[in-house]
């Protein structure tokens, strides 16, 4: 099963964040995972390597202080895992206003209700 939560709006997104100044991918990725459900949780992660890469082009209609020349963006997937040798999830830490622990199927169904077919197809062969 995968975390998703709802971050502060409408959407269902997987962990996610902006990597630090001289901080890895992969580093970052440990991070979102840990921030979302607690840094008591033991991760992971069977790659250095990215699973998935997505490029969002940024569109006309975003205001130009958020594009500010920018092209749009990559977004770097990693598949970071529960290591089940200890730890647990603190919902007390959770930044979510809610969160469920979700079977491939209920992600891709979740992706397609909220953003198209064309998502929930990259999310159902990336998962």
């Amino acid at each position: 099963e995968m975390w998703m939560g709802n971050l502060s709006g409408p959407r269902w997104t997987l962990p996610s964040t902006i990597a630090e100044t001289n901080e890895s991918l992969l580093a970052a990725a440990e991070r979102a995972v840990s921030d979302s459900v607690g840094s008591d949780l033991k991760l992971w992660c069977p790659s250095n390597a990215p699973m998935a890469v997505n490029m969002r082009v940024y569109n006309d209609k975003l205001p130009e202080s958020f594009r500010e020349n920018y092209f749009g963006e990559k977004i770097f997937y990693y598949r970071v895992q529960y290591d089940n040798t200890g730890g647990d999830v603190d919902e007390a830490a959770m930044k979510a206003d809610d969160y469920a622990w979700l079977t491939r199927e209920e992600v891709v169904d979740r992706i397609e209700e909220e953003r198209g077919k064309h998502q929930a197809k990259f999310f159902h062969y990336m998962l």
